[in-house]
């Protein structure tokens, strides 16, 4: 067949199609090229061929008799079948497997150019793989909307009803057909019609804020004659549209009426408790809150009741104890959980308690509850605490003491062993000729020991004063240059006999103090003798006067002596402890000479820290404020 211009228009009028022609007996007579992917392959190897040997066996039949209705048809007139026809892989004879092609046939057999049916075959496999999708995933949605427990309406934009699942049909009690448009409606309670209608309306397209409303009983026959309480949520959709939820709450409302009926048995008895009494169920909702808990908690029960109650006492120490759960014997009700169970609570402004509580557990028309008293224990936990704290303060005081008193009987006998051993030898020395040194030299000795003894006694009297409250301060200008000089010259007997230097580093332009004169040389003394006393032979003590960068005075006393661990520090400063309490202890001393010099800094508004670590000696600084720096005027006030 000679293929003129007009059957090529026939053919190729659209390149996104297939062209072929068949003969009245279905026999190939032309297919372009650009078909053998379509077709499955080369167009010399379908012209000449049936047709139909390619068609699906299920849609053979069919597609013969549009073919054969199509021939008979009036020239010009066109029909349109889909069906399957098979895709060869190729010329290795594997089966490509079954494409779905689109064919629109024109019968064009009266054109003596044409003399067949002309065929334009479009690849529709992706379109119908879509669809199949489409109507897979629209069959899934339906079974899923019938199967959750909660009722879905589908909505257009204008507020009807375009699908109901089954829940909602079981809520209503309307057939699915009654359901669509407004006829849902019909279900709802007459009193409550006329809201719902109106937030129906009022809301469509939109989310709306959930709402409550009563269907009327489903089954009026055979059913309880209450309405049903249901809760709806719409949520908006991207067309215009909506979908709500439609919860079925009765069994809520019916176990919180039965609820309130036994609470209005047990209400005198509940609020008269001195303990809290509280009721929740498996899903950690507060059910019951008596007088007593709402004291405990600072909320009202108001405010609580059918809102999870976890916020102010974890939920999981209401329930059974690991995770089992109680099996009730037949007959059985209620079952003890756990008493005297311990747990934190929080009140409803933050504050964190102790409690202790009883639970039990008991069901009620199918339902599991939780019941329990809970007693705030804060006093008794404070009580037991400031009992156990007396305790271990009382052990500490004895401890103490006995360190103290352990401490004070060897330094005691120290200084009286000299004046009583110094004492014999003067006797047995009087009148000897070349004893007058010897004398002078047991007097000194003497006269030693009694200012050490002296000097302890009035470090405990003066500690005993600061601990009473009873130290006052006899303020004065005071010349810190020249007190630090004299406490210096003071010590140099104690330096002299364990062989350490004392240095003094003083600022000559250092102002006048207002303070008490005594209390601060007794400070710095004790500062002094600790430093010379652990210090090592041939080592040296430096004392420095000097004005802070802040404006403050500073005294620093530095020793590079044994030092101390950071961590001994606050024993060193406080009364009567040492950080060596060892009855073989080589360093002397009853424990106040730190600890009484940080009272008499601080009677005068100052500080005083140590810094040290083993081996690297001490730094002990006093640090006096601005405010005590006399100015002139001050200066020539307290001239006479």
């Amino acid at each position: 067949m000679q293929v003129n211009e007009r059957l090529s228009d026939a053919l190729f009028r659209d390149v996104r199609e297939v062209a072929a022609v068949l003969a009245p007996d279905g026999r190939v007579l032309h297919v372009r090229e650009t078909g053998a992917d379509i077709l499955g392959g080369p167009a010399q190897a379908l012209v000449g061929a049936p047709f139909d040997r390619h068609i699906h066996p299920d849609d053979l039949e069919e597609v013969r008799c549009r073919l054969r209705a199509r021939a008979a048809a009036p020239a010009g007139s066109s029909g349109r079948a889909v069906f399957r026809f098979r895709h060869d892989a190729g010329s290795d004879g594997e089966d490509g497997g079954w494409r779905w092609l689109e064919a629109t046939a024109r019968n064009e057999l009266a054109d003596p150019d044409i003399g067949g049916l002309v065929l334009n075959i479009r690849d529709v496999s992706d379109r119908i793989a879509l669809s199949e999708r489409l109507r897979a995933s629209e069959a899934r949605y339906r079974k899923l909307a019938d199967s959750v427990p909660v009722g879905i309406l589908q909505a257009d934009a204008a507020g009807q009803v375009q699908f109901a699942n089954a829940r909602v049909g079981a809520i209503t009690g309307l057939e699915p057909d009654r359901l669509l448009g407004d006829g849902w409606l019909d279900a709802v309670h007459p009193e409550d019609r006329p809201r719902v209608e109106a937030d129906w309306r009022l809301g469509a397209g939109g989310d709306s804020a959930p709402t409550d409303f009563r269907f009327h009983d489903p089954q009026p026959a055979g059913g309880t004659g209450i309405a049903r309480r249901v809760m709806c949520q719409r949520i908006a959709l991207e067309d215009g549209g909506s979908i709500a939820t439609v919860t079925d709450v009765s069994e809520y409302v019916h176990t919180a009426n039965a609820l309130r009926h036994s609470e209005a048995l047990n209400k005198a008895i509940l609020d008269t408790a001195a303990d809290a009494v509280l009721t929740i169920d498996e899903a950690g909702v507060t059910v019951g809150f008596n007088r007593a808990a709402e004291a405990m908690f600072g909320v009202s029960a108001a405010d609580l009741l059918w809102r999870p109650f976890d916020r102010l006492l974890p939920v999981e120490t209401l329930r059974e104890e690991g995770g089992v759960r109680l099996e009730f014997a037949t007959g059985q009700t209620t079952a003890l959980v756990a008493r005297d169970r311990s747990a934190g609570a929080e009140r409803a402004d933050g504050t964190r308690f102790p409690v202790e509580l009883s639970v039990s557990a008991s069901e009620v028309e199918g339902r599991r509850l939780y019941t329990a008293i809970v007693r705030d224990v804060t006093a008794r936990r404070r009580a037991e605490a400031d009992l156990l704290a007396a305790k271990e303060a009382a052990e500490a005081a004895d401890h103490a003491k006995s360190a103290f008193l352990a401490t004070m009987s060897h330094e005691l006998r120290t200084p009286l062993n000299a004046v009583i051993g110094f004492s014999q030898l003067l006797d047995t020395r009087i009148g000897e000729p070349g004893g007058q040194e010897r004398l002078r030299d047991g007097v000194a000795a003497i006269r030693n020991a009694g200012e050490r003894l002296l000097a302890m006694i009035d470090d405990i009297l003066d500690m005993a004063r600061v601990e009473a409250g009873g130290l006052s301060l006899v303020e004065g200008v005071v010349d810190l240059p020249a007190l630090a000089a004299q406490t210096v010259a003071q010590l140099e007997f104690q330096a002299a006999r364990q062989t350490v230097t004392v240095e003094l580093v003083t600022d000559g332009d250092l102002p006048p103090l207002r303070g008490d004169e005594r209390r601060l040389r007794q400070a710095l003394e004790n500062l002094l003798s600790n430093a010379v006393k652990f210090s090592h032979p041939q080592g040296t003590v430096t004392l420095s006067v000097m004005p802070a960068a802040d404006g403050w005075i500073e005294l620093a006393v530095r020793d590079r002596g044994i030092g101390m661990n950071p961590e001994d520090i606050a024993t060193a400063l406080t009364p009567f402890a040492q950080v060596d309490q060892a009855a073989n202890r080589r360093y002397e001393g009853i424990g106040l000479g730190l600890p009484l010099a940080l009272r008499l800094v601080e009677a005068h508004g100052g500080s005083l820290t140590l810094d040290s670590a083993p081996g690297q000696g001490c730094t002990a600084t006093i640090r006096l404020p601005p405010w005590r720096i006399m100015t002139i005027e001050e200066l020539l006030a307290s001239m006479p």
